[in-house]
């Protein structure tokens, strides 16, 4: 998965969520935004960091396993991946990123 943080950056992630609207894509975009919010807190380990920039990477990137213009399946995998890794670092997600990810969710999934 390393080769996709080389499609990571901030302006590349802000573009990417800002495509993406309607309820559906509310999970998947708070999981995004729960990543990239512990990326900015920068407390991280270095390997975390690298494990993170690699899924959004990957969530950004045009090419992956399942074609995001594939509707409902497309992001089926974008999804599993940012998941999966989250599932790992639940113990990052405290009060005060919940409430930065709350902040940035666009207002349809509020």
């Amino acid at each position: 998965m390393y080769e996709y943080a080389s499609y990571f950056s901030v302006d590349g992630l802000l573009a990417k969520v800002s495509e993406l609207t309607g309820e559906a894509c509310c999970d998947l975009l708070e999981k995004a935004l729960t990543l990239y919010v512990l990326l900015m807190q920068g407390d991280i380990a270095a390997a975390t960091k690298v494990f993170i920039i690699s899924a959004l990477g990957y969530f950004i990137c045009p090419i992956d396993a399942v074609p995001d213009a594939l509707p409902i399946v497309g992001y089926s995998d974008d999804l599993a991946i940012l998941a999966a890794l989250l599932s790992q670092l639940d113990d990052l997600i405290n009060a005060d990123v919940k409430k930065e990810v709350k902040r940035l969710m666009p207002s349809a999934c509020c």
